[in-house]
């Protein structure tokens, strides 16, 4: 059964997008959950005078995107202050939600679901590199420094 894609999904496609899937899946999720609709002469036709604007929303998100990108390559470092023991391993961990409200502080409105850890919560001092990624197209790196508190 073919489908026009309203929503843009994982491993299916982007919005307006005409795919093939089976009738069952179609029925049963895509079209109760709104994610697509059948492949009929009129969606046909709604999605090609949609899809200009489409375009355009697409293109205003990307510059959002890079403008912001722009505003953290201008910061050096970020650097947090944590309570630590002796050998310099930390008590608790510092994660997204720290990182995401110190960027907050210093102006910068970034959500924690932007950032990402390669290995989840860091435990201990040190210098670290945040991925910050506002796009799925778009990232950067974040140079991040754990100093301990006195």
């Amino acid at each position: 059964m073919k489908v026009i894609l309203i929503t843009s999904f994982r491993n299916l496609g982007e919005v307006g997008e005409l795919i093939q899937v089976k009738s069952g899946y179609a029925r049963n999720f895509l079209f109760p959950k709104e994610i697509a609709l059948p492949a009929i002469k009129k969606n046909i036709e709604y999605f090609e005078n949609r899809k200009k604007s489409l375009e355009a929303k697409k293109i205003k998100k990307l510059k959002i995107a890079n403008f912001r990108i722009q505003e953290i390559k201008k910061i050096k470092s970020i650097k947090i202050f944590a309570k630590s023991g002796d050998k310099g391993k930390l008590f608790g961990s510092i994660n997204t939600r720290d990182i995401s409200r110190k960027l907050n502080k210093m102006g910068i409105k970034i959500h924690k679901s932007e950032l990402k850890l390669k290995n989840g919560g860091l435990r201990s001092i040190g210098e670290y590199v945040v991925l910050f990624q506002p796009h799925k197209d778009i990232y950067t790196n974040i140079k991040l420094i754990i100093l301990p508190k006195e």
